[in-house]
């Protein structure tokens, strides 16, 4: 099934179901809105009698109290304008309509109305309607100037740029069915009779054959970055994009009630917030084949709160990520907003760029509601991770927090691509690129924070979404450390990170161990390890002479790390590698951070306790609790 067929059928499904479009406003019941028709919002009906004389200008209002009043919002004729001079029929701005200038000396005012009231001529004579023919007598003696002064001037908030449309005794012409009729009728639909120019194929989308339009009857709207005015699915604007002697849209041919349906059926979901996502200079729609849409798009742009205790972690060593609890809260989360969802529906996304005037699609997905939400709890457990400050516990990171994490500045960067791998991955599982780890790798070199939370949480993702033929890794235990980790790369970034707490022990230097030796251990260990090593001894020997417990805590720390080296490789660091030297230094880091808060915890307890007990009767409890020297001095 084709994209336009899913969203043709979408906006189908919403019309049968009485779903009011959420991009225009509300529709008055549940009633399909005739062909080429859609809300507009009308700020002025001009009441006519029978005999075509006016009786007054009467006032539309949308209800709203903020801002500028445009008016009711009435189902009306609806037709693209980009350029040039096109006229709706019995409604439209006060310049077509009655030919009220709103800038002075434009030449083509005149135009404008001259074509508005050769339309209305044109239906009257079609369809013989009273009204109809009323609307067009008042027309022909019409006098711009004289029915502002005379009507118009007791309005003054009236502005030419809003809407006017018409009643005749009561009867509102565009309610009739014979003026539907002539309106479909002027794009090759209804029971006009083709004029010999409409091109007849096959549509590609309905599969019959009729007329098809020659350019899309509406525009697509909401798309990042795109033409505010609306854009084209179809369309070709050069002779190169042409074949076979069709032109414009006709080169894809599609009934114009089709491409009215399709269109009306994105417009719909690119306007709620709940079926639509823009980011990083992509739109995204998602929808089903039958009932609720799932919240992927709220869910990626802001994580659920309620993920957090899913992923805190208890202990420093007990992990608490666990997908299947992630994918239960999920549901729970989606199922209580939108009761109809439906696991076995199909799910569909897509993903749009601005390109001209024309939109290109970069992603469609199809599959189930099921498999969307749980590869979209795979994505979220992929994220689980240590935090080195208490605060980071749990968190959890939109697409755009992950996508920053990769660039110094992300408003100077071209980060489409890098966000429609995300939502994919997101959304389908598919493997995020390995791109991503040479652009996470030169951040780390270059940024004084080094390896940050969110550039931890997005190198454990890619790495678990591949298969990496040169890592001994275990995908099972990347989100706390893993001191049961085989490859030599980790254990290499553990090693710097208890270096530099080594030599932050004794002292306070301008310039880290990190910030002089992250680049070159991270990728040629071999030519620094060994004087690193040797540096840190005197580190040692000082701190052994000032404080002994600390001194044993952390040459058991190194031991530890030298340990698990089986051999340091001689050969620069490959992408994978250096991604797995972040996360182990990031995760020694957080053990560190995790044992001093421990400590200080503690202390803090025993100085609670002996207070507690200088406060009681004498007698009763020691009133200074015995502290063991060891652990005094691993406290400091």
């Amino acid at each position: 099934m084709s994209l336009l067929h899913q969203l043709r059928e979408y906006e189908l499904r919403m019309r049968r179901e009485g779903k009011k479009p959420v991009s225009e406003g509300e529709q008055p019941g549940g009633d399909e809105m005739p062909f080429m028709y859609a809300l507009q919002p009308v700020r002025w009906e001009v009441r006519l009698r029978g005999d075509g004389t006016v009786l007054d200008v009467q006032p539309l209002s949308s209800g709203k109290t903020k801002g500028k009043d445009l008016g009711r919002p009435t189902p009306a004729p609806n037709v693209v304008r980009a350029s040039g001079v096109k006229s709706k029929l019995l409604m439209d701005n006060a310049e077509y309509a009655l030919g009220i200038v709103r800038k002075e000396g434009d030449p083509k005012v005149k135009q404008r109305h001259d074509a508005f009231r050769a339309l209305v001529q044109a239906c009257a004579e079609a369809t013989g309607e009273p009204s109809v023919q009323a609307v067009a007598g008042f027309l022909a003696g019409h006098d711009p100037a004289s029915f502002r002064e005379k009507y118009l001037a007791v309005f003054p908030d009236f502005a030419p740029d809003t809407n006017v449309t018409f009643s005749v005794d009561g009867v509102e012409p565009l309610t009739l069915p014979a003026v539907q009729r002539f309106w479909a009728g002027q794009f090759g639909q209804g029971d006009a009779e083709a004029d010999g120019t409409t091109l007849t194929a096959e549509c590609l989308i309905t599969g019959e054959i009729g007329p098809v339009m020659e350019r899309e009857p509406v525009k697509i709207k909401g798309i990042l970055s795109g033409q505010v005015a609306g854009m084209n699915f179809i369309s070709a604007n050069a002779q190169a994009f042409e074949s076979y002697g069709l032109q414009a849209s006709q080169i894809a041919p599609v009934k114009f009630e089709a491409a009215e349906q399709y269109a009306n059926g994105l417009n719909r979901l690119l306007a709620d917030p709940n079926t639509s996502l823009k980011v990083g200079g992509v739109t995204y729609a998602f929808w089903t084949g039958e009932g609720a849409v799932p919240l992927v798009a709220r869910a990626l742009q802001e994580p659920p709160a309620e993920l957090k205790s899913r992923f805190a972690i208890q202990k420093r060593r007990e992990k608490k990520a666990r997908p299947e609890e992630v994918r239960q809260t999920l549901w729970g989360i989606f199922q209580g907003e939108q009761p109809t969802l439906k696991p076995g529906a199909a799910f569909y996304a897509v993903g749009l760029t601005p390109s001209g005037s024309r939109i290109a699609v970069r992603t469609h997905l199809t599959s189930t509601v099921q498999a969307a939400v749980d590869n979209l709890s795979d994505y979220f457990a992929a994220q689980a991770l240590v935090g080195v400050r208490e605060e980071d516990a749990g968190k959890t990171y939109s697409v755009l927090d992950l996508v920053r994490a990769m660039y110094r500045d992300v408003n100077k960067a071209h980060t489409a691509p890098d966000v429609d791998a995300l939502v994919q991955f997101a959304l389908s599982g598919r493997p995020l690129p390995e791109a991503f780890l040479a652009r996470l790798a030169a951040r780390n070199r270059a940024d004084e924070y080094r390896v940050t939370r969110p550039r931890a949480a997005l190198t454990k993702m890619v790495l678990l979404s591949r298969d990496w033929k040169e890592l001994d890794m275990e995908k099972d235990s990347l989100d706390a450390l893993d001191p049961g980790q085989r490859e030599p790369a980790y254990h290499l970034g553990r090693l710097l990170a208890v270096l530099d707490d080594i030599q932050g022990s004794v002292m306070k230097a301008n310039t880290t161990l990190v910030d002089r030796f992250y680049g070159s251990m991270s990728t040629t260990p071999y030519a620094v390890v060994g004087r690193l090593i040797h540096g840190s001894q005197a580190h040692l020997q000082k701190l052994r002479k000032e404080n002994e417990p600390a001194y044993r805590a952390k040459q058991r720390e190194l031991e530890d790390v030298m340990s698990r080296l089986r051999d340091i490789p001689a050969k620069p660091l490959t992408t994978a590698q250096q991604a797995l030297f972040a996360l182990g230094y990031y995760h020694q880091r957080a053990e560190i951070s995790a044992g001093i808060r421990e400590r200080t915890e503690a202390k803090r307890e025993r100085e609670a306790q002996a207070k507690a007990a200088q406060n009681l009767p004498t007698g009763l409890f020691n009133t200074q609790e015995q502290v063991d020297p060891q652990e005094q001095g691993a406290a400091q």
